[in-house]
């Protein structure tokens, strides 16, 4: 890939565009002076009122430790060749990047490439697109391709896959980032390496549409389910069902030099008991998500494994509940279930510890996130007997709690919990554990009462949750919650429809009360999703959604 300490514009930049009278903007400092500009900026800044926020600083960007703590090296640089192997719990079920799902995380930047991505400072680096432009109403996005770039098939990437790759996004059913690319009304293709991306209004997500749209061959996507065909660096050599996925270097991979390993292979272990063993016996060389209690075990190894928390703020853990079935229609059982949930215990035991209980849907990093509201729900099962008491249920009811434990640890042990206080307020719940197939299949029909899930896209901008995390999605758009709000419709359009930071802050906290009073989506805690691998795996890193960068990866040994 592009050197990602090229100079470039930032997300941050972008935003303080809208709030700058003066049309000027920013550059980060450009840590290699050497390397050409990746961007070009709006010559004019988009003509938003000024405000208190225009001559204020940015504030600081989430940041991702794409490297875990040092280990002693032997070499002083790349080698080349061996078998990179990781394993995690999850499996996939269809080649389809735009499908968000546990077991899809594992392929995304191996066969795939974006049109940018973001450095760990949110800073945009390009990829697929070599430069962008903003015009200066900032509702036209034009983008030069990358010349030269070949799919694995062998047909050349152009300005075509980019509109094919959006339009599959908008139109199928299973992409969790659908809504957020709804708001690409149109997108022209004037040349072959040209596409323009037009939009409405003006969109502080555009840029997290570059580093998320993975462009896909339209000619394998009838064929996804056993067929991936993008322009990354490793092509597909094998894939068995529930059992393992091969991938082999690109050859004429468009970023020369790169990979750096001969093969990838991503195994499905579905007991996550039993993959720090696989690790500390040299049958795999990484796993993602183990148990916190390997972990900790892990990380006193004394640098013969390296343990590393992953993306902060990626995920959050959650309950969500259907609004449309009984006794779920009324709001006071809904938050009753919201008062249920001791969050501190979770994270306590369950979590070792690692992260802090919370009730917001934006984490601490987040300028979303707003902290006189922690608190507001919590744990009391005294004032969820109060609520249930007054719908009229103080004698109880029967219900379900569903989840896949195999979509990654600590399912079990919540629903666990859960389940545990409903009995005090004289509720059954069953808990439901079933296969990642069968549990995507009932979630995405939204064939729920509870449901036990974590929910991504948290860290990036705060319009991107509500527009491309689907558990914020309304019932229109095919929420699992059945949730539907012209309220909320109305809040998120305001979130999105202006650059000035001050007024996105006040719909973000509307929102946030609204999440809050009508408990639809209840936050629990942030999800750690760790990675741990041997000492010896170099250069390893992943995006923002936990996606391992592969095509960096070498090991010394």
């Amino acid at each position: 890939m592009a050197n990602r300490r090229q100079r470039c514009l930032s997300r941050r930049s972008f935003l303080v565009l809208g709030a700058t009278a003066t049309g000027a903007y920013l550059l980060p400092a450009c840590a290699t002076p050497a390397q050409p500009a990746a961007t070009n900026a709006p010559t004019k800044a988009p003509e938003v009122k000024a405000t208190a926020q225009a001559t204020a600083p940015a504030p600081a960007a989430t940041t991702v430790p794409t490297q875990a703590p040092a280990v002693a090296t032997k070499a002083a640089g790349p080698k080349r060749g061996g078998t990179f192997t990781f394993a995690r719990t999850s499996g996939i079920t269809e080649f389809n990047p735009m499908s968000l799902l546990a077991g899809h995380y594992a392929y995304l930047r191996s066969i795939y490439n974006t049109l940018a991505h973001y450095d760990t400072s949110l800073n945009l680096q390009p990829e697929l697109a070599e430069k962008w432009d903003f015009s200066a109403d900032g509702k036209t996005l034009t983008l030069k391709l990358r010349e030269g770039v070949k799919f694995h098939s062998g047909r050349e990437f152009t300005a075509a896959d980019v509109k094919a790759t959006v339009d599959f996004t908008v139109g199928d059913d299973k992409s969790t980032m659908r809504e957020l690319y709804k708001t690409v009304k149109q997108v022209d293709t004037p040349d072959k390496y040209t596409a323009v991306l037009r939009f409405d209004s003006l969109n502080p997500s555009a840029f997290d549409i570059l580093d998320t749209l993975f462009i896909i061959d339209k000619d394998s996507l009838a064929n996804r389910a056993q067929v991936a065909v993008g322009t990354g660096p490793f092509n597909l050599d094998k894939y068995v069902p529930n059992d393992r996925l091969e991938l082999v270097a690109n050859k004429d991979y468009w970023d020369k030099g790169k990979p750096y390993v001969d093969k990838v292979v991503v195994r499905d272990i579905p007991d996550v008991g039993t993959m720090a063993i696989n690790l500390e016996s040299g049958a795999v060389d990484c796993i993602w998500q183990p148990t916190y209690i390997d972990l900790a075990r892990l990380k006193g190894s004394g640098g013969k494994f390296v343990v590393d928390l992953g993306a902060p703020g990626a995920l959050h853990y959650n309950l969500t509940v259907n609004v449309k079935a009984d006794p779920f229609k009324d709001k006071r059982v809904r938050q009753a279930m919201a008062w249920a949930v001791d969050r501190a215990r979770f994270c306590k035991t369950a979590l070792q510890g690692l992260v802090a209980p919370t009730c917001l849907m934006w984490p601490t990093s987040s300028w979303g996130y707003f902290k006189d509201l922690e608190g507001k729900v919590g744990y009391d099962l005294e004032k969820a007997k109060g609520l249930l008491k007054q719908a009229g249920l103080e004698k109880g009811f029967e219900t379900e709690i569903l989840y896949s434990s195999k979509t990654g640890y600590g399912r079990i042990e919540l629903g666990g919990i859960i389940q545990a206080d409903l009995k005090k307020l004289n509720i059954n719940a069953k808990l439901t554990d079933l296969e990642p197939a069968q549990y995507n299949a009932r979630m995405n029909k939204g064939d729920i009462l509870m449901l036990i899930m974590t929910y991504g896209r948290a860290g990036r901008d705060p319009g991107t949750l509500v527009t491309a995390a689907r558990a914020w999605y309304t019932e229109r758009e095919g929420a699992w919650h059945h949730f539907e709000s012209d309220t909320y419709e109305q809040l998120r359009k305001e979130l999105q429809g202006t650059l000035d930071r001050d007024k996105r802050k006040a719909a973000a906290r509307k929102i946030q009360e609204l999440a809050l009073d009508e408990a639809f989506v209840n936050p629990v805690c942030p999800y750690p999703a760790p990675w741990a691998y041997a000492g010896y795996v170099k250069g390893f890193g992943y995006d923002f959604d936990n996606s391992p960068l592969t095509a960096e990866i070498w090991l010394d040994k």
